[in-house]
């Protein structure tokens, strides 16, 4: 007696199988198609009103540069909540009931404690980046 592998074909019957999977492909084609499509008539004229491109918030130059230096002011804040929340943590010490902690395991909580001090900056932090923001917009007289 000889065992034959069973294929996908065999399972699902051929003609349906392959029929789902060429729509499939069909569809996802011509999806994105029309994405890369409406992106090059975006990259060729941004500006172009014409092309029925409008934005919807008009930034000047000096709104885009505050909004840049407050998002490099949250991003300090956030790199120093990190710090320290990684300096707070090695204070605790790590109990072995449940065996030491895996790589994946430091790895894992690294990347988790700076995602939430990332948001805990976003949302307003300890007021390190709003000082820093007042402090870098005052105009000289």
């Amino acid at each position: 007696m000889t065992i034959q592998p069973i294929n996908d074909s065999a399972l699902m019957g051929g003609a349906v199988q392959t029929s789902y999977d060429a729509a499939r492909m069909n569809a996802e084609s011509k999806s994105f198609q029309a994405t890369l499509d409406e992106l090059q008539r975006k990259a060729v004229s941004p500006s172009d009103d014409a092309a029925g491109y409008v934005p919807k918030n008009k930034m000047t130059a000096e709104e885009r540069e505050a909004q840049k230096l407050r998002e490099a002011c949250q991003g300090f804040e956030a790199m120093f909540l990190s710090m320290m929340y990684k300096q707070m943590r090695a204070t605790v010490p790590e109990s072995e009931l449940f065996g030491k902690k895996s790589n994946a395991i430091q790895i894992f909580e690294d990347m988790r404690d700076t995602e939430l001090m990332n948001s805990v900056a976003k949302g307003g932090g300890i007021g390190i980046a709003d000082m820093m923001y007042k402090q870098l917009t005052i105009k000289t007289r």
